[in-house]
């Protein structure tokens, strides 16, 4: 189930809103930390009050409400009266589940007393102790909530929600935070109770939720089958990338039992040592390309002469890597331009950058390369036999295709470009100019270069083309192109790119 949650300030907002989160949740949590005009008796007369949480959450667990505690538990003692079907309380407050507790008892109340528990700097070590001397307290539902440090906190709580239920217990539980994010939308496929989202991104109760429509209509955790396989991407940052978007929405178009999540990662090591039996197949993005080689059982041999990896799939074998970002940059660039027999001039000789580099060559371009870190671009260049062109020199190098396979001019930065002003001062009629950067797709290099009369090929074809493969790879389906294209403009619209 998900439970939306809402915390409006006046009686009036908590009826527009919860006629919205009733519409679109199983549940409604209704925050009431902020309403002065209080009327539970017309809430509960206007909506089906059993799918309604109502909770009044003190500061010190993350609430507004500024009352004492006295004055806290009374709405929540006239919802039980209202016979609402759910009321939140702390169990740091003591007290007051204990008149809770007793208030069920003396009106023989069908109300759910959810006892909670949350934890805004970590997952504790002690956790299973917390569950232990929560669970016979007399409350109908336990819920613990900490605070996702690192990916692998998330092991912790599937754990707990496993030997919640092997106690017969019913446990709501997950993390906060953007580490705890898959937490939210797997912990009902590990048995929670509920998880709760807002019913968009304005409208935010706790840190790293996952709006209500994106867990619904992107991650389908109200549909999907149990047995699903797990994808992803990991790296850091993940926030930037679309893939959680197109590649779960390409699962639900062809109906593939497969979910795709987002994994922040910190720790490679101890990423691969806790998850390497959770998922099928992963998207791998900086700065583990070359890191992830070492876990590998298999290797392709253009990956190989890379030496970077974007792409895993679980076979019987093992762990298989492969790199797909250099045919998705030749797919972009031969859209509009052939490369064979052309001077091309890389700018950047990390991951993406060696990866394009081969891809180049391997159809028959005339390398260049240059880079900020010259020891980057001679290293390249060694393995390729690529020509280096200095940093400070680029704007003046003689070249067809221009390809900046930096970071430069992507998401807050995008008002910046690879190339100095003064490359923009000649008429560049002949050359085509390819940006791997996708957020945004018309960057700043792009507009400058189209304006001075060059081709162009964006990042978001390059995209396109190295996600299509990975689909492939994971699930034997060849997506459309015209899918493909449709969702991820969906997904940049989306994030406002």
């Amino acid at each position: 189930m998900i439970s939306a949650s809402i915390m409006p300030t006046s009686q009036k907002e908590a009826i527009y809103l919860l006629e919205k989160a009733l519409a679109q949740g199983d549940l409604a949590e209704l925050r009431i930390d902020l309403i002065q005009d209080l009327d539970i008796s017309e809430i509960g007369k206007r909506f089906d009050k059993n799918r309604i949480i109502v909770t009044n959450r003190k500061k010190e667990e993350g609430g507004l409400f500024e009352g004492s505690e006295s004055e806290r538990v009374l709405p929540l003692i006239e919802a039980m009266e209202e016979g609402f079907g759910f009321i939140d309380i702390e169990v740091s407050s003591k007290e007051n589940l204990e008149t809770l507790i007793s208030k069920k008892f003396e009106l023989n109340s069908k109300t759910n007393i959810i006892s909670s528990y949350h934890n805004f700097k970590e997952t504790p070590s002690t956790i299973k102790q917390i569950f232990d001397q929560m669970k016979n307290q007399g409350q109908d539902v336990i819920k613990i909530v900490g605070f996702a440090n690192d990916i692998s906190d998330n092991l912790i709580i599937r754990q707990l929600i496993h030997n919640a239920i092997a106690d017969k217990k019913k446990i709501i539980s997950f993390l906060m935070g953007e580490k705890g994010e898959i937490s939210r939308i797997l912990c009902n496929s590990w048995g929670s109770f509920t998880t709760y989202a807002p019913l968009n991104d304005q409208n935010n109760t706790a840190p790293g939720q996952v709006p209500l429509g994106i867990l619904k209509d992107v991650y389908r955790i109200s549909s999907i089958k149990n047995d699903f396989d797990i994808f992803g991407l990991i790296g850091n940052p993940v926030k930037e990338s679309i893939g959680y978007y197109v590649h779960n929405k390409l699962f639900s178009y062809y109906d593939f039992n497969g979910i795709y999540l987002n994994f922040l990662v910190d720790d490679l090591s101890k990423f691969m040592n806790g998850f390497k039996g959770e998922f099928k197949g992963l998207c791998v993005t900086m700065p583990f390309k070359e890191q992830i080689m070492p876990y590998l059982d298999e290797v392709d041999e253009m990956a190989l002469k890379i030496g970077a990896i974007n792409t895993i799939k679980k076979t019987n074998g093992g762990l298989f890597g492969t790199n797909t970002d250099w045919l998705g940059a030749l797919y972009s660039i031969e859209k509009v331009t052939k490369i064979k027999g052309k001077r091309v001039l890389i700018l950047g000789a990390g991951g993406t950058g060696k990866a394009i580099a081969f891809g180049i060559e391997n159809n028959g371009g005339e390398l260049m390369i240059s880079n900020r870190s010259r020891k980057k671009a001679e290293d390249l260049s060694k393995k390729i036999g690529a020509e280096i062109v200095p940093w400070e020199d680029r704007n003046d190098a003689n070249f067809d295709i221009l390809v900046n396979a930096t970071k430069i001019g992507m998401g807050t930065g995008r008002d910046d470009c690879p190339m100095d002003e003064k490359f923009f001062d000649k008429d560049l009629s002949g050359i085509t100019i390819f940006d791997a950067v996708y957020s945004p797709i018309n960057t700043k290099l792009l507009q400058l270069s189209e304006k001075q009369g060059a081709t162009v090929a964006n990042g978001l074809d390059m995209y396109i083309g190295q996600a299509m493969a990975q689909f492939e790879l994971w699930t034997g389906i060849k997506p459309s192109i015209e899918k493909m294209e449709q969702l991820s403009k969906e997904a940049l619209k989306l994030r406002g790119a």
